[in-house]
Parts: C-alpha cells; structure tokens; sequence
C-alpha cells in the first residue's frame, strides 16, 4: 500500500490466494483409489482444522457472486468485489485464510466490534460467512480509492486543487468517527493509518471511512486500567504504546501523523529502519520545514502541536479537538483563495525512495541471506541455535527476551535482539525464522555487495531478459496489484520495466 510520490507504504504482507475454497483445478488429477482419497480428504481436513470463529459453517457463494479480481490485499487474505445473487447489489469481500491467523480471538474481537459500531465515517459490515478454510466479511463497498491516492490525484491533475481546507475535512470526519467510538462505544481503534481509510465514491464530497478494526479492542474505563498490548504501525505508534502502557490518546497521536502527512508529503518522525523510526518517536520531537510548510496557516500547526503532545493527559481528546479553531476558521474560507499544498522537496523524495523500495528490498536481502556462505554467517547461526531453546527453528518473542536476560551476548548483539523484539510486537507478529533473523541482525555490508545483488536481481528477472517485469514481481509477490504497485515505484524511469540500475539503487537506498 502506498501514498503515491508522497509517503509509500507498501505491506510486508504477501499471501498468495489463488482462488477461493472450491474452485475447479485445470489438471485432472491422476486416478486414486477410494481408499486413498478418503485419507487425502481426511489429512486436508486436519490440517486445515481451526476453531470455528462464527457458530457454524456456509457456503458465501451460494448467496453472493464472487469476482475472482482483487481489490486489496493483506498478510491474511484479499478483498475482492461480489455481488448479492437476489438482489444484484454489489458488496466488498474480505476473505480470510483462517490457518494463517495466529490468534482468533483477535479476528472474533473484529467481527464484534464492526457489528456494533453504526457511523457514516465507519465501514459497515453486511455479513459473516464462514467455512473450513475462509472466514468471509461481507461489507460496504466502497470505490473511491485510498486516502492518499485520492490527494495524490487531485495535486497533480493541472485543474486538481487540494488545499488545507480540504485536508481540514478529511481529518474532522476522522475524528468525528473516533470521537464515536471513543466516547459512545469506549473503543481504541489502535492501529490509525492510511491505508485503514477509503472513500466512499468517486465524488469529490464523498465520505471518507474506516475499514479496518483488526487491532481494535474495549477499552476498560476505570482511571487506573492502561493497555499493555504493544500494537500499531511504526509511523503512527505513540511514544506510550512502545512502552507498553497507553489509552484510547494514543489515536489522537495518530491523527495528529496523519495530518501532518496529509498538509506536506512525509511523516513527522522517521528513519532508514524500524530501529530508527522508533528512536524518533521517543524522542517526539519535529518541526514544520521549508517550504512545505510555508504557506501552512499557524492554526493547522497550532492542532498538529496539541495532538502530538508526549504527554497523553496533554493531548486533546477526540470531541475537544472538534472544537479546535482550525476547523470554525477554515470553515468560512473560500478554499479556492486558499494556496495549493504541492507534495515536493528534497525531504520527501529521499523518504519516498526508502519506503517505496522497502517491499522488493526485504525480499532480495533474504534471498540474499539465504546464499551466504556458512563463513559469512559464522557466528549468528550459534546465537540463533542458543536462542531456540525448544529446537522449532524460529524464534519467539518470549525466547529472546530470556536469551536477554541471561547476558550471554555482546552490547552490539542486545541492541539487534531489542530491535527485533519491538519490530516484532508492533507489527503484532510473534515469531522469525532463521532467513529472517539473518536478514535482521548481519552487517549489511556483508549483503549489499556487487556480486550478491547482481544475484538478487536475476533471481527475480525469471525469464533473464535484463529487466524485471510486472509479471516476474506477481510470480514472487502472489498479486498482479502488488506487483504493479512496487513496479510503479521502483521503476525510476517509467518504461514499465525494472533495469538492473534502477534495482542496484533502490538496493543502496539507505544503506550508505
């Protein structure tokens, strides 16, 4: 997912779903005894075995046409359109590969809360379909593209006009949809980011929604409860939730990112890594550079300062930011008259760079990671087998926080497992393989070398033409729409194609 030539944000998140449970196969299979495709159906059965998430099992295609073109895609599953067999109304759907969620409490905790909440700025959900392998919500559709797609669009179209009257609408409707679930339904959204909103037509005045609650949950209203859970994006993240003890203020931090974003192009707090950008966030500390923020009025400054307060007892709530001048104002200004924000600058096209690549760049570095020689890895496979206590061949959460406290690794070697640790729970992720940890904690100068990129990149240019295609990119990724979305912003020159330069620079981005 992405934020156009401002502020790219592409998921980490691939899985491939080449069909919904029951499509047709184009090889017939070989013929089995009867014997032994009833333990085939057995043993797919077990595996596939999960704890029913709805009260029983159905069949979502009975009811609805599914198109097999997808929408969106996540690390669970693929939003596609359907359309209600009945009554012809097209609906989206979300469908999710069950066996690929760590935790269904966490998905029932989802479905709960989006059947409660009724508020035009929050997406509806229709219906919950489930069977052995997918749960299916049904929702709204919604088909005015992503938040900063839209601006995007309208800054760079010669007629477009995006100014801080409009940036002012957007974030108000945002609000108005928290301040509903904070002070009626006492819910933290915990996890406020672009990507979490759509509007909902092309219509220039069309609504903007929230249509993720993945990480959402109750909050306890007694004064003393604090959450512990350490959730969120590494962008968005409050400075309280990294340490683990946070409240529903924590979404207003979020606001307060997101609008920054929206008024000049990049984030408020950033850096070359996770590590960094944490690092960042702590340290709360910003400022408003020119000349993005030239023509920015001082109210807008003056809201961005009260939201992105360190402190959150200092923050404004969700209903008081509500009432902040910067909204009565503009609300009789001619947004005509007012400048248009241009998303430019030095700033922001080095941060695009960094983040637009990050999606195709972890993959070459574990591939890259993968044919290191037993030399080059010499060491981190001992800390890796001294950390797996339980011989899994992962690493959890839990067990590098106990090789932490047992001190027998180097200062430089903490600081790594801490990293990991904190990507590790933010991302609400609870386990890395050893391609992952290797990717993670070697000297990257020992991976961004000529040779090992050089490899890299004929690894994905499948068909050794000299340049990697949309198609090469879908083979690895499991999405044409992905492979586009990292085609668009990888490839520099705009011929379609990724050369081995444009690779060989986005590999560097970072690292020098």
């Amino acid at each position: 997912r992405h934020m156009s030539v401002l502020f790219i944000l592409i998921s980490s998140m691939g899985t491939k779903f080449s069909s919904l449970p029951g499509k047709k196969k184009n090889k017939k299979p070989k013929e089995r005894t009867s014997k032994k495709r009833h333990q085939d159906r057995h043993m797919a059965r077990k595996q596939e075995s999960v704890a029913l998430i709805t009260d029983h099992l159905s069949d979502v295609r009975e009811k609805y046409h599914i198109q097999p073109k997808e929408l969106g895609h996540g690390h669970y599953g693929v939003v596609r359109k359907c359309q209600e067999r009945e009554s012809g109304q097209w609906f989206a759907i979300k469908s999710i590969r069950k066996k690929k969620v760590g935790k269904i409490d966490v998905l029932k905790r989802e479905i709960e809360i989006l059947k409660e909440v009724t508020h035009p700025n929050i997406i509806n959900l229709h219906e919950v379909y489930e069977d052995e392998k997918y749960l299916h919500l049904v929702t709204e559709l919604c088909t005015g593209g992503e938040l900063f797609d839209r601006i995007i669009a309208k800054t760079q179209s010669k007629e477009g006009h995006f100014s801080e009257h409009d940036a002012a609408e957007i974030i108000k409707e945002i609000i108005e949809a928290i301040a509903y679930c904070h002070d009626i339904k006492h819910i933290c959204h915990r996890d406020l980011k672009p990507e979490n909103f759509l509007f909902e037509t092309p219509d220039e005045h069309s609504k903007i929604k929230i249509i993720d609650f993945g990480l959402s949950r109750h909050e306890d209203t007694s004064p003393t409860h604090m959450m512990k859970t350490k959730v969120g994006t590494p962008y968005y993240v409050a400075p309280e939730v990294l340490n683990k003890e946070y409240d529903k203020s924590c979404d207003m931090w979020s606001i307060g990112v997101i609008t920054y974003i929206l008024l000049c192009g990049y984030p408020p707090f950033y850096g070359d890594n996770d590590h960094e950008i944490f690092a960042s966030v702590r340290a709360a500390q910003y400022d408003y550079p020119s000349p993005e923020w030239d023509d920015i009025s001082a109210k807008a400054k003056d809201f961005i300062d009260h939201l992105l307060k360190k402190d959150p007892k200092a923050r404004l709530t969700a209903s008081n930011a509500l009432d902040h001048s910067w909204f009565s104002d503009l609300g009789v200004v001619d947004k005509k008259t007012l400048p248009k924000i241009k998303h430019g600058g030095s700033v922001n096209t080095e941060f695009k760079k960094y983040m637009a690549m990050s999606k195709l760049k972890k993959a070459a570095l574990a591939h890259i990671a993968t044919h290191l020689t037993t030399e080059e890895v010499k060491g981190l496979k001992d800390i890796f087998q001294a950390i797996d206590v339980d011989h899994s061949g992962t690493l959890t959460v839990e067990e590098i926080k106990g090789a932490l406290a047992s001190g027998g690794f180097s200062k430089n070697i903490n600081l790594e497992l801490e990293a990991i640790i904190e990507n590790l729970d933010v991302e609400h992720h609870h386990e890395l393989n050893w391609k992952e940890f290797v990717t993670a904690t070697i000297d990257k100068s020992t991976i961004i070398q000529e040779d090992k990129i050089r490899m890299a990149y004929n690894h994905f240019d499948r068909n050794k033409r000299g340049s990697i295609t949309v198609k090469d990119l879908a083979n690895v990724f499991g999405s044409e729409q992905q492979a586009r979305e990292i085609m668009k912003d990888v490839d520099i020159n705009g011929d379609g194609v990724i050369s081995y330069e444009e690779f060989h620079e986005m590999m560097e981005v970072g690292e020098k």
